[in-house]
Formats: C-alpha cells, sequence, structure tokens
C-alpha cells in the first residue's frame, strides 16, 4: 500500500504524508520522526511555461519585423512602369532581383537580416560605418552619439516628396526613430539604408508631427521625448519630458538661434534641425 501513496504523493502540489495521509497537520508535526512529508511546488514550472511563451511571442514579433523590413527593401527596386503593370506587391518584389539595374546588388533575405538586423543593439552607431556625402547625413552623424547618450535631443523637420511623388513634411524626433530602427519596430525610418544613401528620410503619421499635402491632412504624436504643445501665439510647440523645457519652433525659425541649422539636401530636400541641450532632470 506505500507504494501507490507515494506515486499518488509525486503528483500533488500539496504536502502528504505517506505513512498516514488522513493525519491532519498538527499530528503530523508531532510525530515527524515517524513520517515523511513531501511537498511539491508548482509555481517554478508554471514560471518556466511563462517565461517560455513571453520568448515565442518576441520571437514571433521580431520575425514579423524583419519580414516587413525585408518587403521594403524590395520596394526600393521597384520601378514606376513595375507599378503600373503588376498591381500585386508580392509579384513586384518576386521579380525585383530579376529587374534590378545592372551592377546592383539585391541581398537575399538571410543577407539582409544579418546586415540589418544582428550586428545591431544599444550600443551600434550607423556613423562608424559607410556614409553618403549629404548635408543632412552629415549632419545626423554628428548627433548620433551625443542623442544617444541623452546629451542633447534632436528634432529634424523634412519638407520633401513621398515615393508616389505627393509633397510630404514632417517632424521627427530624432532619438526615439533610431533606437526603434535598432530593435526592429515596425513602420520605423531605414536609418541604415539612409545613411548609406539608398533611402530618402520621408516623414510619416507616426513621427511627432506630420503632414500630407495631398488632402491637406495633419498627424499629430506624442513620442517617448516630447508632448505636442499648440499654442496660439507661440505656434507649434514641443515640450521636452526630462527637463520640462518649452521649444518654440516659430521661434527658432524666425530668429537667428544657435541650435537651429537649416540644409538643403538634394536628395532629401529642405531640412531644419533643432538641437536642445538636455538639463538636468525634474
Amino acid at each position: 500500500m506505500m507504494e501507490p501513496i507515494k506515486t499518488l504523493a509525486k503528483s500533488l502540489p500539496v504536502k502528504v504524508d505517506v505513512e498516514n495521509p488522513l493525519k491532519s497537520s498538527s499530528s503530523r508535526t508531532s510525530s515527524s520522526n515517524y513520517s515523511t512529508s513531501i511537498e511539491i511546488n508548482v509555481d517554478s514550472h508554471l514560471d518556466n511555461k511563462t517565461v517560455h511563451s513571453e520568448k515565442h511571442r518576441k520571437s514571433s514579433k521580431q520575425l514579423r519585423n524583419e519580414r516587413h523590413a525585408y518587403e521594403r527593401y524590395l520596394d526600393t527596386f521597384v520601378r514606376i512602369e513595375d507599378r503600373r503593370y503588376l498591381p500585386n506587391g508580392s509579384v513586384r518584389r518576386q521579380l525585383a532581383p530579376l529587374r534590378a539595374m545592372v551592377g546592383t546588388v539585391v541581398l537575399s533575405p538571410s543577407k539582409f537580416r544579418h546586415k540589418h538586423f544582428r550586428p545591431l543593439g544599444s550600443h551600434f552607431y550607423f556613423s562608424e560605418h559607410i556614409m553618403a556625402v549629404d548635408p543632412l547625413v552629415s549632419a545626423i552623424s554628428e548627433r548620433e552619439r551625443l542623442n544617444t547618450t541623452k546629451t542633447i535631443s534632436t528634432i529634424i523637420f523634412v519638407s520633401t516628396r513621398d515615393s508616389k511623388g505627393f509633397s510630404v513634411s514632417g517632424y521627427i524626433d530624432l532619438e526615439q526613430s533610431m533606437r526603434r530602427f535598432k530593435l526592429g519596430e515596425f513602420k520605423c525610418h531605414p536609418w541604415s539604408d539612409i545613411f548609406a544613401g539608398r533611402r530618402r528620410l520621408e516623414p510619416n503619421n507616426q513621427d511627432l508631427s506630420f503632414v500630407t499635402w495631398k488632402n491637406a491632412t495633419v498627424y499629430y504624436n506624442e513620442s517617448d521625448n516630447y508632448r505636442i504643445i499648440p499654442d496660439a501665439g507661440k505656434g507649434l510647440c514641443f515640450l521636452f519630458k526630462g527637463d520640462g523645457s518649452l521649444l518654440p519652433i516659430e521661434k527658432f525659425i524666425t530668429e537667428e538661434h544657435s541650435s537651429c541649422t537649416f540644409l538643403e539636401s538634394e536628395k532629401h530636400g529642405f531640412c531644419a534641425v533643432y538641437d536642445h541641450r538636455i538639463r538636468r532632470k525634474m
């Protein structure tokens, strides 16, 4: 009779007295010399299952982000006539390596993943690698390390044309945008291609402010570093969350401000770079 009781005790998450299972807890304490108690803890098993499911969720999200990033990469090789005669996006991406210009190398999914995702990390700097000769890229490379170390915070205004030829403009939180790309988040700016000169910096509706002039639509979003403060007298203002400083954009534009730099890039269009030197945290 002892063996079945011991077997049952191993499968229960409670204390079981294998000598006398019907004894109360007080009697077990008094007769501890003559009995053996078994304690089964299932919390660790449940924690392991939770950690495993969390890792699976993260890996699935990472794979999905990498797939979307590779699709956007293939879209850069699609020509206007391809969009006209091939309405299916997946077919255009399949034909992109075959219709690329002579001398152009289209990376395979594995090589693209290794180049754009595996080396990236929290301490990775784009400015340490090959950069395109462009005023905006040079200005961003000078500010990349300072933004990463929270010495300054930079907002970039870009007025350019999107892939369809329509005028768009917007304000971009540089530190947040770069950090999101390194983490592989969806719908972020392709900074590795921008630094290499393969893509334009195009604002979108995920940035601080975005205006598409095709249908006169305006988007505003709060970022990790800034809060949008529209003011009737000062115009559009950004409140830096770290130290509570208010940055009136109209003042930067109308006055000769040392923290505002105007650039005109042949590739990226008209740009303005606003730098805020971070004070102590509030």
